[in-house]
């Protein structure tokens, strides 16, 4: 009796969260998505980015509202032109550039930066840690990684606290000694060999920053808001419903969005549970993969700490997912017209060695000017540049001005705004061969004693 009492009162208390009920995103579930502009194909021609708008938006000069064809020069007849209409965000948790790429350079794709010989971070006894082949791909410890922590991993940019904060990630339940050298492992292609692949086949960025050094919840506010919102370190607050956001803007325009995920969407960030409008289960993403009838954007989110990378998560399992995905892509009707950006929301306190760049004020009070770690930022489509690598400076805002400049949409922030919208790792040119050839599977077998989840 007073469990079912105690559910029922849960059961109330979840149906009067205000943020649930005041996020006014009803209608998605029965908008239409518009049917594709015939005049989307090969042959669009972008503009060249001319240095006077590089050189505006170095200087942060765009702000809230601003269209592309302000700051980038792109008309709407281009954008109607660009071949595509259907965007999947796939991000998952917790893995730095080098941790999972630190051997790419070495390993198929020579343009991608190596990590320096040189290069080493010291441990709490002053012994210098250099980075090494991890071979396990369950790790056992999760590091620190929100605001606090963070600032110990990059140090003011001299990017050599991350053993030093890793070796503070022992707890009552894992009472081993630990040095924290793990920080520095680094995974190679026999490890991870389909992660390998989709970075040695389609378009790289090793230039992409986590929007801010801390956490979950403050990094994926920027993919949807073009700010933290205020927000930092996950778990203590949400943002608030009526925050100017992506979704919005979205279905404003005409255009749809989904939230696929058999967890949490968008890894909690929100406080969005299946049931709330736009929600919907991993199986559904599938049949309308499968059936040609994806929403324009689509933020898939894998099963926490199973398929999503986050540490203690096999690395491998979340290889497969990711795999699962791709070839289903491949597969779909929708194909010619789809592009998955794979990335990470944040590094989870793995080490990397680029020094993360200061950023443009998202608002005029934002104390957020300088990025977190690098984290790998795949573009997979028949519209990706084969085999390439872009050097240019981007974070998850980045993402967000994909989505404006491809629908029209208007800046939600300044960091946003002054985004160059990944548009250097695509080509839209006609007579390009598109076929993909068939990927190789994903790892098996590196998974060695994993422990229990250590969640900071």
């Amino acid at each position: 009796m007073k469990l079912s009492f105690l559910l029922l009162m849960l059961a109330l208390l979840a149906a009067c969260d205000p943020q649930k009920a005041d996020w006014g995103l009803g209608a998605i579930d029965t908008m239409p998505t518009p049917p594709e502009d015939p005049r989307a194909q090969c042959g669009v021609s972008l503009p060249v980015d001319v240095t006077a708008l590089t050189k505006q938006r170095a200087a942060c000069a765009f702000g809230t509202g601003a269209l592309a064809s302000a700051t980038l020069g792109i008309n709407k007849t281009m954008m109607s032109e660009i071949p595509i209409r259907h965007v999947i965000v796939l991000m998952k948790e917790n893995r730095s550039f080098d941790h999972l790429f630190g051997k790419l350079h070495e390993q198929g794709q020579p343009d991608a930066e190596a990590v320096p010989p040189s290069w080493s971070n010291p441990d709490t006894l002053g012994v210098a840690v250099a980075p090494f082949h991890q071979t396990n791909t369950c790790l056992a410890r999760d590091p620190p990684h929100q605001s606090a922590a963070m600032q110990v991993c990059q140090d003011g940019g001299k990017m050599d606290g991350f053993v030093r904060n890793a070796a503070v990630s022992a707890s009552d339940d894992d009472p081993v000694p630990n040095d924290g050298h793990f920080a520095m492992g680094e995974y190679e292609q026999t490890d991870l060999p389909f992660n390998y692949w989709l970075a040695n086949t389609f378009a790289l960025s090793d230039r992409h920053f986590a929007p801010l050094p801390g956490g979950t919840y403050g990094n994926r506010n920027f993919l949807l808001f073009g700010d933290n919102v205020g927000i930092v370190d996950t778990g203590i607050v949400f943002p608030p419903p009526n925050t100017p956001n992506l979704l919005h803007l979205l279905m404003n325009a005409g255009f749809t969005w989904g939230a696929y995920s058999d967890s949490e969407p968008f890894s909690g960030a929100l406080d969005w549970q299946a049931g709330d409008p736009g929600v919907h289960s991993m199986q559904d993403f599938y049949v309308r993969l499968a059936t040609g009838t994806l929403p324009n954007v689509a933020f898939v989110d894998a099963r926490e700490y199973l398929e999503d990378d986050h540490p203690n998560a096999d690395l491998q399992v979340g290889e497969a997912w990711t795999r699962n995905i791709v070839v289903r892509a491949m597969q779909s009707p929708q194909w010619q017209r789809l592009v998955i950006l794979w990335t990470y929301d944040e590094s989870g306190a793995f080490a990397d060695h680029v020094t993360p760049p200061s950023a443009c004020r998202p608002v005029p009070d934002s104390p957020q000017v300088v990025m977190g770690a690098r984290v790998p930022l795949v573009a997979i489509s028949p519209w990706a540049k084969r085999h390439y690598v872009s050097h240019v400076v981007h974070d998850h805002t980045a993402i967000l001005r994909f989505v404006e400049v491809l629908f029209g949409l208007p800046a939600l922030t300044a960091r946003d705004a002054n985004s160059d919208a990944l548009l250097d790792l695509f080509d839209f040119s006609c007579g390009r061969d598109l076929s993909v050839a068939v990927p190789p599977p994903a790892g098996t077998g590196s998974c060695v004693n994993p422990g229990p989840h250590l969640s900071h």
